[in-house]
């Protein structure tokens, strides 16, 4: 017999992947059917999670173990050792595959059925696929913005308010600001000591100072 496993990217549930594999081939079989359907060039680092209905990611299944395990922790469970037929306990049995760890490329792989095994065929393979996977060294989800596409931005913005300079409302408001400014100072009569008037705060009968001998 035969799984076949739907297998789609985390967040572009539109590219697809329908893998068959055997009960006896182990999780390292699956990894590099994954990594040739997709394009990547497997490289870099890789697990699988077992995974409950909620995509919740439990027991960790892993292509190689680069830490120290810990006294009383288990060894690591590897995928050249672990066969899927030991793993599937459930009929929509459900993983979470993560490859490149400062990436995380993350797909999820959902068991959809249990064929029977079809002449003449190499197990695993890929049986339907849809969606062109992303360049894997190129990942677009941070990239920053180009000085040529941010000109390209601001163009559309020009273009947008009708040919105003993107910066012109921006400088009306800040004279506006400063006039609405000076308006209250007028008010108050705080422009400047020099202005002020002296009669308008009593200060008739002030006479200046001096020194007596």
């Amino acid at each position: 017999m035969v799984y076949r496993f739907k297998v789609w990217f985390e967040d572009m549930e539109d590219i697809v992947r329908w893998i068959d594999i055997k009960p006896s081939h182990t999780f390292l079989d699956f990894h590099n059917i994954l990594q040739e359907s997709i394009g990547f060039d497997k490289k870099e680092l890789a697990s699988f999670y077992l995974s409950d209905e909620k995509w919740r990611k439990l027991m960790e299944i892993t292509l190689e173990d680069m830490g120290e395990a810990e006294k009383d922790a288990d060894p690591k469970l590897l995928m050249k050792n672990a066969k899927l037929r030991d793993f599937i306990n459930d009929p929509h049995q459900r993983f979470v595959y993560v490859s490149d760890f400062l990436v995380m490329w993350t797909l999820y792989c959902e068991l959809l059925s249990i064929n029977d095994e079809a002449p003449k065929k190499e197990y695993p393979l890929v049986f339907r696929s849809e969606g062109k996977a992303p360049r894997q060294r190129e990942d677009n989800r941070f990239k920053m913005v180009e000085d040529n596409e941010f000109d390209a931005l601001a163009a559309k913005i020009l273009a947008a308010k009708g040919g105003k300079n993107i910066m012109e409302g921006a400088e009306e408001e800040l004279v506006e600001d400063a006039g609405e400014e000076d308006e209250e100072e007028d008010e108050f009569g705080f422009k400047s000591l020099g202005e002020s008037n002296d009669d308008e705060f009593g200060l008739e009968g002030f006479s200046e100072m001096t020194e007596t001998p």
